[in-house]
């Protein structure tokens, strides 16, 4: 399943609104939600094995099974970790990796974010070993998917005027592009996996 983390039992727990994560307290202040036992979050949402594309929340986790649990769309998040005083990990990579080294199962994760670098997509596996990537609007144009959806819509990518303003359309073709990619990437999140994913 994508999108969850199962975590140590004796290392993960809440109180007082706070996350321990093998000891440390983490506040996250409203961008977690906490759900007593899985049959809340299948209540409030729909099964836990599609939680990347259910899952309309951010962060979450389930206090019975010690699962975490990641949205498909994290817009912002990263910002809001950045600026928080309360938080120890510095961003949602970071957090990620944290939970890493109390996960009990492998696991891999696919969810965008529009942040204030703009948006992309976060890959992250975890098995033997840590692996990471966002790929950004630069990212995308070098892959098929974009070439593709670029096609569809005839664009030529290779114009003088693919990166200019469209005053009709109000954004460049290669923004254009950029947008529908992203929209496709709200439920299909693994479109742009790399090969290790």
């Amino acid at each position: 399943m994508k999108n969850l983390i199962q975590l140590d039992h004796n290392k993960s727990y809440t109180e007082d609104g706070l996350l321990f994560i093998d000891g440390k307290s983490y506040n996250f202040d409203g961008t977690i939600t906490i759900f007593k036992t899985e049959n809340q979050y299948k209540e409030e949402n729909s099964g836990i094995e599609f939680a990347q594309t259910h899952f309309d929340d951010k962060l979450g986790y389930i206090e019975d099974t010690h699962t975490f649990i990641i949205g498909g769309n994290i817009d912002d998040l990263h910002d809001q970790f950045h600026y928080s005083d309360d938080m120890d990990s510095d961003g949602f990579e970071e957090l990620i990796r944290v939970l890493s080294e109390i996960a009990t199962k492998p696991f891999k994760i696919a969810t965008v974010s529009w942040e204030e670098s703009g948006i992309g997509v976060y890959y992250i596996e975890y098995g033997k070993t840590f692996q990471s990537v966002r790929l950004d609007f630069d990212d995308w144009e070098e892959t098929a998917l974009f070439k593709e959806v670029a096609k569809e819509n005839k664009f030529d990518i290779n114009s003088d005027d693919f990166y200019d303003d469209d005053h009709e359309n109000g954004s460049s073709p290669c923004q254009q592009v950029c947008d529908k990619l992203y929209n496709q990437l709200l439920s299909e999140p693994e479109l742009l996996a790399p090969d290790w994913f």
